[in-house]
């Protein structure tokens, strides 16, 4: 079965407004959508859209970023706890 090309692309788009307390600490506001297809963008009631809060620390040896997300539709889930550990490999 060939590929349709982008219409098969989930369109799932995040925003972030944060504000940088100092060069390692930064604390932020993050929605995060799940839009459906871009072939079909669904209802809103189909549409997932979680609020989250996080916090930021950009360390020598890892970076973390934490966030506790809020469902705002009823596609979401009720709450979602994120983890991100990462490393500058330059």
């Amino acid at each position: 079965m060939p590929v349709n090309g982008f219409k098969n692309l989930d369109f799932a788009p995040e925003t972030r407004i944060a504000y940088n307390f100092s060069s390692k600490w930064a604390v932020g506001v993050e929605e995060y959508a799940d839009l459906g297809t871009f072939a079909e963008i669904h209802s809103l009631r189909r549409q997932a859209h979680q609020l989250f809060g996080a916090i930021d620390y950009a360390g020598k040896a890892v970076n973390v970023e934490f966030g506790v997300g809020f469902g705002l539709t009823s596609a979401s889930d009720q709450v979602t706890l994120k983890l991100i550990l990462s490393r500058d490999l330059n």
